[in-house]
């Protein structure tokens, strides 16, 4: 069967699991933790007792709580058997029809691209007969899971994340000047489609309450919050979606917290949209259309949808707008296909100017309280600095303008020069360019807001917070120099209420080095030195890090222990914060190879010292996420070293690297064990389990036992 709304598959892109002694076996041990077993049997059409049957040989545990992936970890469902299953065996497992697969996985924050953009080749999986190496394989695989994966479905519970958590008074720091974030347990395209309490519990907006957070944002698109004027069926649902909305605007309300919506409009459409209505189709790429402004009814409808939503949804705090990304949105948002006749002389500054005034008046006139902010990302990508000037000079007074605060900061590292577009910690804004922004934006009347990551970035996102107290200070040391009062907390990632935001909060409100200490000293008691010193040599180790923007998004940090060895090249690309596979010269960009796994290893040696200095203290969150980052960075640098060395053909190093690889998989599988915020980020779901964790041991005991053989 021909499935024409999903990525295409690639037949000559197969992934060959060799730990696993048949498909048949990987795919029930990858989908044990997360789907249940009369599923699984549904799914290969094959009994329940064969499932059954061939987790008992592996030595799997009885399931548990395997209810509570359906809609809160499905994406680390799909991620588990992309390799496994064909599309009509994934499609009866996660029982949705073709339109709701094709739905997720291109309004779920791009899952589409961090798959990959294309399916690889994968034969249907049934049960096989094994041989007498494989049958060797399975009890190998129960060994290793008795040994040391008996209790894989025990210690913390996955997405109970905020159960049992104490929470501190409410933070005096709430007040006007905005503190905005992402949920940290926010599903992303299904947020309004389910029961809004998994995505905003009370316990975390009591926490955010705590932590100084006055804001939270969520994505919508505005055809499925209103009635669609050009085609009502892309709204089915759009009412209950509202009810939603208001109970949380409701809800958080009480905890002095405000809504924002983020919206990349107007939605691009699919082309078969367009056949009704030709004269709406602008910019073209892949498959999909801009609804071209230059036609009258595309900003009506825009206006439309604003002022309705804001009329039925009372209390919205605002809304954030990003006019050109990775989106198909206005006619100038993208720069590859085919370009819109009509567009292709205007002004960029005047196109994306005329849907944030549209977006701004609209909303104003329901309620003038409700706040708009411009978010520049990209803008440079598409305007020169003069036409950058006049987008500003074109938007209402009231839009609040907000720029990554890192972005175009130029650096050092290793010898290798460079400059961040977004998503860095380890190299702390504010630049030259956004400063320059801001005070433009001001001089013209406009509020100001940076966009910062304080507690996680792509840098390492599968942490609730890294340990860099430093970094962040001196980060908003920076912007409260710059004038900087607004910040927006995050993106998916970096959404917990942990110690960072404190940190950040207080720091720009006060850089005060005793204001600092006594904020550790209430959170850590008599170990709050011990924590600062610590958290300094974090912050010096983490400098280290080769930043690149596709260092971040195609390294192997974010998964880390989770990441598979191969001891043959997988013939795989990496792919944007997804898999890593072994594609060393993706992961690193623009440093040469030797540099970028010299880096590795100073930041994780570096980072080796501060967790000597913390060897005595209290179990606690602070020293959990520092172990944590030390697993992630220290299994990076190893990952990189075995590729290296395999090209070498050095055997003696890839059994040294396997074995340590395999300790270290321990490792952060002990931490998921007493943490549940470990693995975990909002729009990838779980990005490992504990499985994956056991499949890596798995991994590396069966490369351990073939090289030993070789060397012998």
């Amino acid at each position: 069967m021909e499935y024409s709304k999903l990525p295409i598959v690639k037949k000559d892109q197969t992934l060959t699991l060799t730990h696993f002694p048949s498909r048949f076996h990987a795919t029930v041990f990858r989908l044990w933790e997360t789907v249940p077993a009369e599923r699984i049997a549904k799914a290969l059409d094959v009994s329940l007792f064969e499932v059954t049957e061939a987790a008992g040989a592996m030595g799997l545990p009885a399931q548990q709580h395997t209810e509570l992936w359906e809609k809160r970890g499905y994406i680390t469902t799909i991620r588990n058997a992309w390799h496994l299953l064909p599309y009509n065996q994934l499609l009866a497992l996660l029982g949705w029809s073709e339109d709701q697969l094709a739905t997720v996985l291109k309004e779920d924050d791009f899952l589409d691209v961090k798959l990959g953009r294309f399916k690889p080749y994968c034969e249907p999986v049934r049960p096989e007969p094994l041989d007498d190496g494989q049958r060797a394989r399975l009890a190998a695989i129960k060994k290793c899971m008795d040994e040391d994966f008996s209790n894989l479905f025990g210690g913390a519970v996955p997405f109970d994340f905020f159960g049992n958590t104490d929470v501190d008074g409410a933070s005096c720091l709430q007040g006007r000047n905005l503190r905005l974030i992402y949920s940290y347990c926010g599903l992303y395209a299904t947020v309004l489609d389910n029961d809004i309490d998994l995505s905003y519990p009370e316990q975390l907006l009591k926490m955010y309450q705590s932590a100084g957070v006055n804001a939270i944002w969520l994505p919508v698109v505005l055809y499925q919050m209103v009635p669609f004027p050009f085609d009502p069926s892309y709204s089915e649902g759009w009412e209950d979606r509202q009810a939603r909305l208001r109970s949380l605007i409701a809800g958080a309300r009480t905890y002095g917290i405000k809504v924002y919506l983020y919206l990349n409009e107007p939605r691009c459409m699919t082309l078969s949209f367009f056949e009704k209505y030709p004269d709406l189709l602008g910019h073209q790429n892949a498959g999909y259309g801009a609804l071209c402004s230059s036609d009258a009814r595309t900003l009506e409808y825009l206006r439309y949808a604003v002022r309705k939503l804001c009329t039925d949804v009372p209390g919205l705090g605002g809304f954030f707008c990003i006019t050109t990304s990775e989106n198909l949105t206005n006619c100038k948002s993208f720069n590859v296909g085919t370009p819109c006749p009509r567009c292709k002389n205007a002004s960029a500054a005047k196109i994306i100017s005329d849907v944030l005034t549209a977006i701004s008046e609209e909303s104003r006139a329901v309620d003038p309280a409700i706040r708009t902010i411009a978010w520049t990302w990209a803008w440079e990508d598409h305007m020169t600095a003069e036409e950058f000037k006049k987008c500003i000079d074109r938007l209402p007074k009231e839009v609040i303008l907000q720029c990554n605060s890192e972005a175009k900061k130029e650096y050092d590292i290793g010898g290798v020069h460079g400059a961040v577009r977004d998503y860095s910690m380890s190299i702390p804004g504010p630049a030259t360019f956004s400063k320059g922004i801001w005070e433009y934006a001001r001089e013209r009347g406009h509020e100001v807001c940076a966009k910062v990551q304080v507690n996680v970035t792509w840098e390492c996102s599968t942490l609730p917070f890294l340990p860099v107290f430093d970094l962040i200070r001196e980060h908003m040391k920076g912007l409260r120099e710059a004038g900087v009062k607004h910040l927006m907390l995050s993106w998916t990632l970096g959404g917990y209420p942990s110690i960072n935001l404190k940190v950040a909060s207080e720091c720009l409100d006060d850089p005060d080095e005793d204001r600092y200490h006594a904020l550790l000293r209430r959170q850590y008691g008599e170990y709050a030195e011990t924590v600062k010193q610590a958290a300094s040599i974090f912050s010096n180790a983490f400098r280290e890090f080769p930043f690149d923007i596709h260092c971040v998004y195609y390294g192997p940090q974010n998964a880390g222990p989770s990441d598979l060895l191969f001891d043959e090249p997988s013939g795989f690309a990496a792919t944007m914060t997804c898999y890593a596979y072994d594609d060393l010269d993706k992961w690193r960009a623009i440093y040469p190879r030797d540099v970028y796994i010299e880096q590795l290893r100073k930041l994780s040696a570096k980072w080796r010292v501060g967790l000597d200095l913390i060897e005595n203290l209290p179990d606690s969150d602070f020293k959990q996420a520092a172990w944590g980052g030390y697993a992630l960075f220290y299994s990076s640098y190893l990952q990189s070293d075995f590729v290296v060395s395999r090209e070498k053909g050095d055997r003696t190093r890839m059994l040294e690297i396997a074995e340590e690889e395999r300790k270290l998989a321990l490792l952060m599988y002990g931490l998921m064990q007493k943490n549940n915020l470990f693995g975990y980020e909002a729009a990838n779901h779980y990005y490992f389990n504990k499985g994956m964790l056991a499949e890596k041991v798995l991994n590396c005991e069966y490369i351990i036992e073939k090289l030993k053989k070789e060397i012998k």
